[in-house]
């Protein structure tokens, strides 16, 4: 829990909104107190550095036609397409669809035991560029 000597009180911020966004933006992250709640707030590039060292694993299997199967392992999501390259954009294109599907619903998904775990993945993919994604994704050889 955030203690409050860090937290700034939420009509202070309020009050000086220009400030606190100038703060965050070029000096560090801001903990806001509303009577119960506890806010932090912090730049979109920082949030970038701390998801970092989250990758998407794809394992990528070679089915009998000749297609290959992409699994996001850490996503519970498949795809397929006709060869290995399509597969890769398939999936690429398909986490940015569950992200974005998983944030329209959050307060839903996020609560679900087997879907929490997917919360830093997700968040990872709305602030990343497709360059990103795709440097973020580690291909893992299955089954041929």
């Amino acid at each position: 829990m955030i203690t409050k000597d860090l937290c700034q009180n939420a009509s202070d911020v309020r009050k000086n909104w220009s400030t606190t966004i100038d703060t965050v933006v070029h000096d560090r992250p801001a903990f806001i107190n509303r009577t119960h709640d506890y806010v932090a707030m912090l730049n979109s590039q920082l949030l970038v550095d701390m998801l970092r060292d989250y990758k998407y694993h794809v394992t990528l299997e070679t089915e009998d036609d000749g297609s290959v199967t992409g699994y996001v392992n850490d996503l519970q999501l498949v795809e397929n397409a006709p060869s290995r390259e399509e597969c890769i954009k398939a999936v690429a294109n398909g986490m940015k669809d569950y992200a974005v599907d998983y944030y329209a619903e959050f307060n839903y998904w996020s609560k679900a035991p087997n879907r929490v775990s997917h919360i830093p993945y997700v968040i990872k993919l709305l602030v990343s560029t497709d360059d990103m994604i795709y440097k973020d994704i580690v291909c893992l050889d299955g089954k041929n």
